[in-house]
């Protein structure tokens, strides 16, 4: 996995030293059903002494019959190649084999789809000092695309997108086939839904109201979505224990969610779902590296009960209970005597599988900060009110951030010194942090929490299931690119 080398207090913007160009750059694409190959070319207004393109590390592999629209030579070397003299409108063209590239992700994973789905980065090429690009993708009637870029005024079979560029190792996924296609709008964004399968109309409505109540609970944090656009993949994988398996938030190229879903389990089940909520959750924090998972894994699984209290699919004592479990886990997984420090915890956590303690640390640090700050400020500000001061100056997608540079940020935005404070001692931590015992946290700050009425743990507020003891369940993840949040086998 690539690393890339900060100084711990700066932001690291991906589009330092890129060009914005007049005119951004043109890509034309067009998707050939029958073949599931993808024809491409990416047009510039500059001319060049030397123009270099790129994808990421597969892209070598997976680019077929690359050439010039001038008839100039290519250079290869490395992971791209380079053009002599590029001429000003001139195009480099290519196709690539979607279908084959697609089915060799199927053979690593446990989870399958009929849908091609693949990661851009692995065949879409960018000029080297580019950072944003307009799209035109021409589809054959009755195929969809689900991909996270932004979609622009379009008609017929012709889709047109902008595209912001994120760094290589910043995983995204495009998918194309018969899909059914919406937009859920809440304030502040847009959800551009597609569901595979397609799944007939009574599923269809089902996954599309859950997938409302859903963002209705993101709204809960601060009043709107802290993204414009959001790309939100719906998989069907067949019969499941659960009716949601599994889940991935991605940032490549624009933010994007993936849910690996049952279609056939009931309206109940899908409420009783944290994954979607957590995913969703990852949008209002920065890219922060994998030094900063404890951070926004935390920060994702605080906000998948806090959310979901507020919105009513649980009640805040079933919320409470949920923290106390994890808690709980999380203590019972971490090494008694000789456990590493908590920020190196989140960088072995994929090879060492420590994803619970990590997650848990992480969201024992967002309670701990919520309640001292509320304390401090008499209610008035609390974490939600900090995320949304954040979102409003500083929340770009294409930017990221070091884990010190966020809570230094966020403690300038709500004047006080709690975020880096406990940061520091957090991240040194070599074992479980102490947690209060939730029945003790005062009132008020419950309250706040968890929503108007939070206080009074009434049971019959939320839906009449007991959601405590949700377990962890590993499986197999499509990719270990930076960027990306898993669902179950992050817990």
């Amino acid at each position: 996995m690539k690393r890339i080398a900060a100084l711990w207090c700066v932001v690291l913007p991906f589009a330092a030293g890129l060009v914005a160009a007049g005119e951004p750059a043109r890509y034309a694409l067009r998707y050939d059903a029958a073949t599931r190959t993808m024809h491409a070319s990416l047009c510039l207004d500059r001319a060049a002494t030397l123009q270099r393109f790129s994808g990421d590390a597969s892209a070598p592999g997976h680019v077929e019959d690359l050439a010039r629209s001038s008839g100039a030579p290519l250079q290869q070397g490395g992971d791209g190649w380079s053009a002599r003299d590029w001429r000003a409108g001139e195009c480099l063209r290519w196709h690539a084999d979607l279908g084959r590239i697609a089915d060799a992700n199927a053979r690593s994973s446990a989870l399958r789809a009929t849908e091609t789905i693949t990661d851009p980065g692995g065949w879409l090429l960018w000029a080297a000092d580019v950072a944003a690009a307009d799209a035109r993708v021409d589809l054959p009637a009755g195929i969809a695309l689900s991909t996270p870029w932004t979609p622009e005024p379009s008609a017929g079979t012709t889709r047109r997108y902008h595209i912001e560029r994120t760094p290589p190792d910043w995983l995204a996924r495009i998918a194309i086939g018969r899909m059914s296609e919406t937009t859920i709008e809440r304030p502040g964004g847009r959800l551009h839904v597609a569901i595979g399968g397609p799944p007939d109309p009574a599923q269809r409505r089902r996954l599309l109201a859950w997938l409302g109540r859903v963002s209705d609970a993101a709204t809960t944090a601060y009043g709107h979505l802290p993204l414009a656009d959001v790309q939100v993949l719906v998989i069907p994988v067949g019969a499941q224990r659960d009716a949601v398996v599994f889940g991935q938030s991605t940032r490549g190229e624009g933010n994007g969610l993936t849910l690996f879903v049952d279609p056939s389990r009931d309206a109940h089940a899908f409420e009783r779902d944290w994954i979607a909520v957590h995913e969703l959750s990852h949008l209002f924090h920065p890219h922060l590296g994998a030094r900063g998972a404890w951070l926004a894994e935390g920060l994702a699984t605080y906000l998948q009960n806090v959310l979901r209290a507020r919105a009513g699919l649980l009640t805040p004592a079933q919320a409470w209970a949920e923290l106390a479990d994890g808690f709980a886990r999380g203590r019972a997984a971490t090494p008694r005597g000789d456990a590493t420090p908590l920020e190196q915890a989140s960088l072995d956590m994929e090879r060492a599988h420590g994803y619970t303690r990590v997650y848990w640390s992480g969201t024992a640090y967002w309670l701990a900060v919520d309640l001292e700050l509320r304390r401090a400020s008499g209610g008035r500000i609390g974490v939600d009110e900090a995320l949304r001061r954040f979102d409003a100056c500083c929340l770009a997608p294409t930017r990221s951030w070091t884990p010190q540079a966020f809570v230094e940020r966020l403690d300038a935005l709500a004047g006080t010194d709690v975020f880096a404070r406990r940061w520091r001692e957090y991240r040194t931590l070599a074992r479980f942090p102490a947690t209060p015992a939730l029945d003790t946290v005062d009132a008020a700050a419950r309250a706040g929490i968890m929503g108007a009425g939070g206080g009074d743990e009434a049971e019959g507020e939320g839906r009449d299931w007991n959601t405590k003891g949700t377990k962890e369940r590993p499986i197999e993840r499509k990719s270990l690119k930076h960027g990306a949040h898993g669902g179950r086998d992050f817990r």
